[in-house]
């Protein structure tokens, strides 16, 4: 069962939600102020709201290159 549960947490799994279009509007404006995508915006604040985020999963995945 743990195993089971491990496993689960370190998939993604896609979430398509529709939002109204000032929303979407802020969150790129947040994304954009903060420098960081969407989705670690969108991940933040579920974790502020007290759903379970890992912290390793808040972070930026986009590789830099110099």
């Amino acid at each position: 069962m743990i195993m089971a549960r491990q496993a689960l947490a370190q998939e993604d799994e896609p979430l398509q939600v529709q939002v109204p279009a000032i929303t979407k509007r802020d969150l790129a404006l947040k994304a954009l102020e903060t420098r960081e995508p969407m989705r670690m915006v969108v991940l933040r604040a579920l974790r502020a709201y007290g759903i379970k985020v890992p912290a390793k999963e808040i972070a930026n995945r986009r590789i830099r290159r110099k």
